[in-house]
């Protein structure tokens, strides 16, 4: 019996501190055209060549895998992921039924929106771009650690100075 399931690219926080990727990080959660990563592992490693050949054949005819991404100190990495895999579960949020006040209580007023259903688990999920998680988890980490810091001390100083001003 199949069972759904997800494939997480996990740790992107650490992802900097082993030198630079050889794609952009879409190439490796899309999974699409895995020859340039075979031309890549062949230099690099040409003693499973072969293997690596075979793997990349195998996954590009199923066009079954994708991953999703997780950095565990991003709070909208963490949602999106939970998002996710409650869509894949098959738990979806569809608003309750709605009723006209005018209508008379019969058959069909009170019938869930079937539409609302399918739109609401095919839909995109809002708020998650690979482009974004690129960009604070590999290219500029460090900027954006600075920039958090400094945010987070001047959130802390005007919650301070509220603090004072309430005394």
């Amino acid at each position: 019996m199949g069972l759904p399931h997800v494939n997480v690219l996990s740790k992107l926080d650490l992802l900097s501190r082993y030198g630079d990727l050889d794609f952009n990080l879409d190439f490796y959660t899309e999974v699409q055209d895995l020859s340039y990563l075979q031309n890549v592992l062949s230099a690099s490693h040409p003693r499973f060549s072969a293997l690596n050949e075979a793997i990349c054949g195998l996954v590009e005819d199923f066009s079954l895998v994708a991953f999703e991404t997780l950095a565990v100190e991003d709070k909208q990495s963490m949602i999106h992921l939970t998002r996710t895999i409650d869509r894949i579960l098959g738990y979806v949020f569809v608003q309750a039924p709605q009723t006209d006040g005018n209508a008379p209580q019969g058959i069909g007023t009170l019938r869930p929106n079937q539409d609302a259903l399918f739109t609401s688990a095919m839909g995109a999920l809002p708020g998650h771009s690979i482009q974004d998680i690129q960009e604070r988890w590999v290219d500029s980490r460090e900027e954006y650690d600075a920039w958090e810091s400094r945010e987070w001390r001047k959130e802390g100083e005007e919650a301070a100075k509220r603090e004072n001003q309430n005394n």
